[in-house]
């Protein structure tokens, strides 16, 4: 009997009402996160990454959004929740560290209480043991002398401390699943790595469950154990991460993996590039969303929608993956063989 995810995520629908009528953001998208794993999501901007996040935890405008499928953590369908039940949730066994601190942080108090708040709203403890354990926190995320940035203001701080703030406060009630949304897109390289090295050990020591989302496929090859790769709401290919990088199947994945700047590439010769943009939500392609920007689409592919399946151990969407392996497997094969 296997055992049930940390989170698993179930034909999750995400539209939106516009002046315009309706678009859809997240289409029909599966996928599950087991506790202790590091799951990437990639993708281009506008592919429906922090849409699906932001879903999770239902911190859409309901009002306007609307949820289809299932989100079940630990065997519970969030959706079928109330909201309170849902808040209470939040922050508490899952955790979201968004992109940029500036706006997520409050700039009329102080840290500690920032983070003192989150605790006790959480957590059945004092005043007093929530500040201590907020010190710890930030000792933990390696904020310099912590007694003493606990009592100031985020404008205070560099924008690398200011993303150790929100994973302190993201970490305090030591949640089961923790949601990042590029945490790292706006830092420079060495705190980016300190920062991933800071995930990495609590993931470790906690077993914590991390979606890690982001668009910088280095990173991804450095932390996460599982991708889903996404283009205009929809997965179009999952894997194991080492399957993923030394054999992507959909061209969108080897599009993305061929754009990865290297050490010891041609310098004389431009970077490889994916024709096209990703187009309008009002302005979805017929049949395969990427058969537009695709080398190898033909009027199948701009007709009719491929499904998701099964391929090798991977999950690939794309009408043309048995020619386009047999291409790439042809052009490794040594002439004298």
């Amino acid at each position: 009997m296997s055992k049930q995810p940390l989170l698993e995520v179930k034909d999750l629908k995400t539209s939106f009402q516009t002046e315009r009528g309706s678009v859809t953001a997240v289409d029909g998208i599966t996928f599950n996160v087991d506790k202790g794993e590091i799951l990437g999501v990639v993708g281009e901007s506008g592919c429906g990454k922090s849409v699906t996040s932001q879903s999770i935890l239902r911190l859409l405008d309901e009002n306007t959004a609307k949820y289809e499928g299932k989100i079940e953590f630990n065997g519970i369908n969030l959706f079928k929740l109330s909201l309170g039940d849902v808040q209470a949730i939040r922050g508490n066994d899952i955790a979201m560290i968004f992109q940029d601190p500036l706006s997520s942080l409050n700039p009329v108090y102080t840290i500690g209480y920032q983070i003192t708040e989150a605790i006790m709203l959480h957590q059945k403890v004092s005043k007093k043991e929530a500040y201590v354990k907020a010190i710890d926190m930030l000792r933990l995320t390696g904020i310099p002398a912590p007694e003493k940035r606990i009592n100031e203001y985020p404008y205070q701080l560099s924008g690398g401390m200011q993303q150790r703030i929100m994973i302190a406060i993201a970490l305090s009630c030591e949640p089961q699943l923790l949601i990042a949304d590029e945490p790292t897109t706006a830092l420079d390289v060495t705190i980016q790595a300190q920062i991933l090295d800071l995930i990495l050990n609590l993931n470790k020591k906690r077993e914590m469950g991390v979606i890690f989302i982001t668009h910088d496929l280095g990173v991804v090859a450095e932390v996460c154990t599982r991708v889903v790769v996404m283009y205009l709401g929809q997965i179009v290919e999952e894997a194991d991460t080492e399957n993923l990088f030394n054999n992507p199947l959909h061209p969108y994945t080897k599009g993305l993996i061929q754009s990865i700047p290297r050490l010891n590439s041609d310098r004389s010769k431009d970077l490889h590039v994916i024709e096209g943009t990703v187009p309008s939500l009002e302005d979805v392609p017929k049949g395969c969303r990427f058969a537009p920007r695709c080398p190898y689409a033909d009027e199948l592919c701009r007709e009719k929608m491929p499904e998701l399946k099964e391929y090798r151990g991977q999950k690939v969407r794309c009408w043309h993956t048995d020619k386009i392996v047999f291409k790439e497997e042809e052009s490794h094969v040594s002439p004298n063989r």
